[in-house]
């Protein structure tokens, strides 16, 4: 009923222009570390779960226009994350021990993940803010790369971590608040924004309302990922510099605190029939498209297909990640799986990184 819902908004939310909008300030608000943190629950989903706290209430908008007050709100709720790592964890994690021990590791790892999507996305909001400026942005898009680093090793070590229990330092049992104020945050945003915040927006409720399961397992195993045609799920419409966020909405997002062990077989092959359609939008649409356009219209073509990369390889690495967790569940060997996500995996975060760097660009889409 939500997508249908999405879809239906979808058709009305194509009439308005895509062009950058004007950031509301109702579109992220400044929460307590316990009312945002994502640490409860279970390890695997951290990505998802930070991404809907820190960069899914920007869904659409140019991260040039974000006032001063909103920066600094991103940055006081990472450095709330920061606070609770430093001051809570690590005290916390050496005066437990077994089962308590290895829980209280695996929160801390997710808040890591949450901290440093906090920082990217000021760091982002900067580098944005300055280009508009005509300010040099070398400094701080050296410093992009220096934490992206770090985050991809931290989401990595989460994601090998799927399904165990997790535990915050907050007193919580599930990480519901964090989704839940993210995706009303975007609501806002996706107001006024394109068919994509929309859909941002509904991928966060979902792993609000996913992610108060403790375990995910009972959820997972009736969770239904239904086909949807790519004109329905592409990204590549509006501006640059949001992409990964916006790929997440559609293949990960939705999952987010389920147990990709429990899923039916029928999401992981729904969702490759969503991958193979954005890969077909390369190679059949894009590419022609580009090569028979000039000037600004093909650049905006080529800032769509980075986008559209960054969604087929998000659908791609979700995939072997479902794969991987049955895999692991069934006792199975997992090397090879586990270097071709770490294969894929590279591929997408050298896109993302593209798509980054152009951020507030104009990006045209061939739905």
């Amino acid at each position: 009923m939500v997508r249908l819902f999405s879809v239906a908004l979808l058709a009305l939310t194509g009439l308005v222009a895509a062009a950058p909008i004007r950031h509301s300030r109702r579109a992220f608000k400044l929460l307590d570390y316990a009312d945002f943190q994502i640490s409860d629950g279970v390890a695997g989903n951290a990505q998802a779960e930070a991404a809907a706290v820190f960069l899914t209430p920007f869904q659409g908008v140019d991260l040039a226009t974000v006032d001063d007050d909103t920066l600094d709100a991103v940055k006081t709720m990472r450095e709330a994350a920061e606070d609770a790592e430093t001051d809570q964890f690590n005290p916390a994690i050496e005066a437990a021990d077994g089962a308590a021990a290895d829980a209280l590791q695996v929160g801390k790892i997710k808040n890591k993940v949450l901290k440093l999507t906090g920082e990217i996305q000021a760091i982002q909001i900067q580098i944005a803010k300055s280009k508009a400026a005509g300010d040099d942005t070398s400094d701080d898009e050296a410093s992009l790369a220096e934490e992206q680093t770090k985050l991809n090793t931290n989401i990595a070590t989460d994601k090998a971590s799927a399904g165990k229990p997790s535990q915050g330092v907050t007193g919580g049992a599930a990480s519901t608040g964090s989704n839940a104020a993210a995706a009303a945050g975007s609501d806002d945003a996706a107001a006024s924004a394109s068919s994509n915040s929309t859909a941002a927006s509904t991928g966060s409720d979902n792993a609000a309302s996913s992610a108060s399961a403790a375990s995910g397992s009972s959820s997972a195993a009736s969770f239904d990922f239904p086909v949807q045609d790519y004109a329905d799920f592409q990204i590549s419409d509006g501006v640059a510099g949001n992409a990964q966020a916006e790929a997440n909405a559609v293949f990960v997002d939705p999952l987010a605190g389920l147990d990709l062990a429990s899923l039916p077989d029928s999401v992981a092959a729904n969702m490759e029939t969503m991958r193979e359609a954005a890969e077909d939008a390369e190679t059949d649409q894009f590419n022609p498209a580009i090569d028979a356009a000039s000037g600004a219209d093909a650049d905006a073509l080529q800032v769509g297909k980075i986008k559209n990369k960054v969604l087929k390889l998000t659908g791609e690495v979700q995939v072997l990640q479902i794969k991987l967790a049955k895999a692991k569940a069934a006792g199975d060997d997992t090397s090879d799986m586990e270097s071709k996500i770490s294969e894929e995996q590279t591929k997408l975060t050298t896109n993302i990184a593209t798509d980054k760097k152009s951020a507030g660009q104009a990006s045209k889409s061939v739905a």
